[in-house]
């Protein structure tokens, strides 16, 4: 069904894919900033509400009645945002797809940087992916930081990219390539985007990174959300596993650690000894941690069936929330010299 649908307008060169559940507020902020985008090129905007229960499908459709630019209103009931994601692309015109989240909010430029990379490379099988960094209108948090700005802190100076940093929080590529290789993968709650990608340099993908293209994260994240991301990896990358098992390296370079040919992850030992310093200062090493009842109740390894002691406190702790703890204090130690982000418009 589609609630709200634009009459036909221009055919545009470029859709924006947007799956939305349950951020009325902050899809309002998105769309309103896709709105302003400064470019004379031809795009629509795809939403997809996957089931939202609150305000969100009113927001759209006063997007759909005031914008400017084209918007799209899709609505489903709650299947996921990979489903949402599918429906999107399958009703998107424009030739080619920038992909992003509904906390996504674009600077000016980000469609004309995404169109102008495009045009510079050239090429069916060329992705762009734009940069991203935290929204400065929101609080301070370690967690945030190591969500986006490490990753992306490590791109920089970089050209072309593997296909592991195919992430769909602002990525475009063409809309057939994309179609050709059978969408999102529906099972898949997290690094569905990485494995797209993986199956998009199978056909010949070749990934370029424009920082020019830049972007805000418009979500806080705190410990409890971001120990939640971490399961919900640990759980996708296990799923990813099964089906691709001939992908075992490339999945330890991602997190998924246990028994040969995986080998250790080391960074669990560095999360006890560095973190307790640098997230949670005044608390006692021990209580740090394994601060988290998401830590001390975690299974074991649901490939491997085993789980790890802590070096720290011989806890028991779920291996890979403990990497996301070493990631974070990575991400912290280099916190305090990073560039400030541009000032962004409301």
């Amino acid at each position: 069904m589609t609630p709200d649908t634009p009459p036909p307008s221009e055919t545009p060169i470029l859709s924006v894919i947007i799956p939305t559940y349950g951020r009325a507020e902050t899809l309002r902020l998105t769309l309103a900033a896709f709105d302003r985008q400064e470019t004379e090129a031809a795009f629509e905007i795809v939403v997809c509400d996957d089931g939202s229960v609150d305000g969100t499908g009113a927001v759209i459709s006063r997007a759909v009645a005031t914008a400017r630019r084209p918007v799209v209103h899709l609505r489903q009931e709650n299947a996921g945002a990979n489903a949402a994601r599918n429906r999107a692309i399958e009703a998107a015109r424009g030739t080619r797809l920038l992909i992003v989240n509904d906390d996504t909010i674009p600077s000016p430029n980000l469609v004309a940087a995404h169109l102008a990379a495009h045009a510079r490379r050239g090429g069916r099988e060329t992705a762009i992916l734009g940069r991203m960094t935290i929204d400065p209108a929101l609080p301070f948090s370690p967690f945030a930081a190591l969500h986006h700005d490490a990753s992306y802190d490590a791109l920089a100076g970089r050209v072309e990219l593997g296909w592991d940093a195919f992430l769909t929080c602002n990525v475009s590529v063409d809309a057939g390539f994309l179609r050709e290789a059978g969408g999102f993968d529906q099972q898949l709650t997290w690094h569905e985007d990485i494995e797209l990608g993986e199956r998009l340099a199978r056909r010949g993908m070749r990934l370029f990174y424009e920082p020019k293209a830049l972007a805000y994260h418009h979500h806080f994240l705190d410990e409890a959300a971001y120990l939640r991301i971490a399961e919900r990896e640990g759980a996708a990358l296990v799923l990813w596993y099964r089906k691709r098992p001939d992908l075992a390296p490339d999945l330890a370079r991602l997190g998924l650690v246990g028994p040969e040919p995986f080998g250790r992850a080391r960074r669990h030992a560095q999360a006890a000894l560095v973190m307790p310093a640098v997230a949670q200062p005044g608390r006692r090493a021990r209580r740090a941690c394994s601060a988290s009842s998401s830590i001390r109740r975690a299974r074991p390894c649901p490939v491997t069936g085993r789980s790890r002691r802590c070096p720290r406190c011989r806890s028991r702790a779920s291996r890979r929330a403990a990497r996301c703890w070493s990631r974070a204090a990575a991400s912290m130690a280099s916190w305090s010299s990073r560039p400030a982000a541009p000032p962004r418009r409301r």
